[in-house]
């Protein structure tokens, strides 16, 4: 009995260090890389999924969307992230099968998306636009 109360104690004391071993680790890990970037990346996830026009046929899009700022245009970004996913779901549905499938439909796209970003947020901010850099699509996926 005390040998097993004495083997207890010792995996107790051990799992005590480990987990302060891995609490002090953490607390002085650098951080992740860009995080603390003054043009940090903000993903506007989840992934964008919608049907396009297909000429009668049921289409669809998924498209991964992230977007390169400027601080403090990443805390707009978040805060007003609702009316920005409305807008480009907007843009993204109106798009034709052609503006879709060629490299500089996709391109066309980007820039399209770029801009409808920065308008939303003149809209709802009154300015900062100019802080949101880059748009990239990290993921496209159409489905014919």
């Amino acid at each position: 009995m005390l040998k097993n109360i004495s083997s207890l104690l010792g995996l107790l004391s051990l799992l005590s260090a480990a987990a302060l071993t891995s609490q002090v680790m953490a607390s002085s890990a650098p951080a992740a890389p860009g995080s603390n970037s003054e043009f940090p990346y903000v993903e506007l996830s989840p992934s964008f999924v919608t049907n396009y026009d297909g000429g009668g046929r049921l289409r669809y899009l998924k498209v991964d969307v992230t977007v390169r700022t400027k601080r403090p245009a990443d805390e707009m970004l978040r805060h007003h992230m609702p009316y920005i996913r409305s807008k480009l779901i907007e843009l993204f549905a109106s798009q034709l099968e052609e503006n879709l499938t060629s490299t500089q439909g996709k391109e066309h796209l980007r820039e399209e998306a770029l801009d409808s970003i920065r308008a939303s947020l003149d809209y709802v901010e009154g300015g900062g636009s100019a802080d949101v850099l880059e748009v990239f699509f990290t993921s496209y996926v159409i489905q014919q």
